[in-house]
């Protein structure tokens, strides 16, 4: 059901983005699939929370001749967060590690929007060393809205999934 859910948010999220963007041919383009999880599991109410995301990228293609097929991001951070408010809107350098065994590092700005009750986060910006230096990398996950009944005791919801798609321009 949920699966379904997340297949129906990332159609909406293709049909929500500029036509040249959803469409888009450019450096790179990958499919991506992620698992965050959250320790304490969140609650109705905000509190600190440890968060470990893992983002993971395959199959990716190129019409411009690059080998790179996958790769990768993660890590983790500590922040405030509750199953009734969506992450806050930020920036990071961030590095995304390929499948050849090179590194692009990413001066990037995130945001996070509900749309048909799932939950998109964008994170974009210049990739400013490694492959594709120069251009700019985007990534947009949708992930299904939080379960709130799990939301209600302990442990609270403690994982979530999301896929969606990379776009190196």
């Amino acid at each position: 059901m949920k699966t379904s859910k997340l297949i129906k948010a990332f159609v909406f999220l293709f049909s929500a983005l500029p036509l040249s963007q959803a469409f888009a041919v450019g450096e790179l383009t990958c499919t991506a699939s992620a698992d965050i999880s959250f320790s304490p599991g969140l609650r109705l109410f905000t509190q600190q929370t440890d968060i470990n995301f893992d983002v993971n990228y395959s199959g990716c293609t190129s019409l411009t001749g690059s080998t790179i097929t996958g790769g990768s991001r993660s890590g983790s951070f500590t922040g405030a967060r509750s199953c009734l408010a969506l992450p806050a809107n930020g920036s990071a350098t961030v590095e995304i590690y390929w499948d050849n065994g090179q590194t692009s590092v990413v001066d990037a700005t995130t945001q996070s929007t509900d749309a048909a009750g799932q939950t998109v986060h964008i994170l974009t910006g210049p990739i400013i060393s490694g492959p594709f230096t120069g251009l700019t990398y985007s990534e947009e996950l949708v992930q299904a809205s939080l379960d709130l009944l799990s939301c209600l005791a302990a442990p609270g919801v403690e994982s979530q999934t999301g896929i969606g798609v990379v776009t190196i321009l």
